[in-house]
C-alpha cells in the first residue's frame, strides 16, 4: 500500500522525528544514506521509509530483502520529501533506536566535548575519532543533539562504530583519568606532549571555549601551534588535529 495522505498516523509519527523532542520521546533517529544503512547491518532497523519511485524501481533490494515487511512503509513521492532532512534524498530513510552506552572504561584515550553546539562539528569529530582509532568520545549533556540528522549525516557510519558516552562535567572529573583542557595560555604544544593511556582531552564550546569548571579541574593544558595570523580553529578541525596527535 502506498501512503498518500498527510493525515496517516505513520506519516505523522515519522515526520515528527525530524524534531528533537519527538526523537527523545521515541528514542529513535533517522539515517538517510543507503551506504550507511548497509554498513549498519548489525543494528536493527525499527522502521524503513521508501519513496514510491524508489520502491517501484527496487533500487534498495539489498536492504529490503531481509527486513520484516511490517517495518517497511512506502510513501508517495509528494509526501515522502517531507520526511527528509537532506535537500536531496535517494528515496530511503531508516530509523534506529538510540545508541546508549555506559562508561565503564578504566583506560584508553578519549575526547570530552564540553558543550559543542554545531551538529556538523559533532558529526565531523565522530568521523575523525573513528577514522584515527580513538577509544571513544564523551559528550556533555548540554552539547547539541547527537541524533540531529545533520550530525548523523556528517558522521557517516562512524556513529554506529565509535563508542560514544554522555557524562556531566562533575562526573568527568571524578574519573581516574588525566583531564587535559585546551588553552592558549600556559599550555604545552600537542606536538610536544607525550599522550598516555588514561588521557581525556577537553574540546570547548565553539564560542566560549572550555568551561571554567573544567579549566579549574584540569590536570594540564594543551595548545595547537598555529600561525600568528590565525587566532583560532574550527572545533572540528582542532579536535581532529588533537586526535591525530593522541593516536600517532
Amino acid at each position: 500500500m502506498i501512503i498518500t495522505s498527510k493525515n496517516n498516523n505513520t506519516y505523522k509519527f515519522l515526520k515528527g522525528l525530524l524534531e528533537k523532542k519527538h526523537r527523545q520521546e521515541s528514542k529513535l533517529f533517522m539515517v538517510e544514506k543507503p551506504v550507511v544503512i548497509e554498513e549498519a547491518e548489525g543494528f536493527e532497523i525499527k522502521y524503513l521509509a521508501l519513496s514510491e519511485s524508489a520502491y517501484r524501481s527496487n533500487k534498495f533490494e539489498k536492504i529490503i530483502k531481509n527486513l520484516d515487511q511490517d517495518k517497511i512503509f512506502v510513501f508517495s513521492d509528494n509526501i515522502f520529501k517531507n520526511l527528509c532532512d537532506a535537500v536531496t534524498s535517494p528515496g530511503i530513510i531508516a530509523y534506529y533506536s538510540y545508541l546508549r552506552r555506559d562508561f565503564d572504561r578504566t583506560s584508553g584515550k578519549f575526547l570530552y566535548l564540553d558543550d559543542i553546539r554545531e551538529p556538523g562539528n559533532l558529526g565531523g569529530i565522530i568521523r575523525s575519532a573513528d577514522a584515527l582509532g580513538l577509544d571513544g568520545l564523551i559528550i556533555s549533556p548540554e552539547s547539541c543533539d547527537l541524533y540531529n540528522p545533520k550530525t548523523v549525516r556528517s558522521s557517516m557510519s562512524s556513529i554506529f562504530r565509535l563508542p560514544i558516552y554522555f557524562m556531566a562535567r562533575e562526573d568527568l572529573v571524578d574519573l581516574d583519568f588525566n583531564i587535559l583542557a585546551t588553552s592558549l595560555e600556559n599550555s604545552t604544544s600537542t606536538r610536544d606532549y607525550d599522550f598516555k593511556d588514561k588521557d581525556i582531552v577537553v574540546i570547548g564550546n565553539e564560542a566560549k571555549g572550555v568551561s571554567d569548571f573544567l579549566m579549574t579541574h584540569a590536570k594540564g593544558f594543551l595548545n595547537i601551534p598555529i600561525s600568528d595570523k590565525v587566532d583560532s580553529l574550527n572545533a572540528n578541525v582542532a579536535a581532529s588535529i588533537i586526535i591525530y596527535e593522541m593516536m600517532k
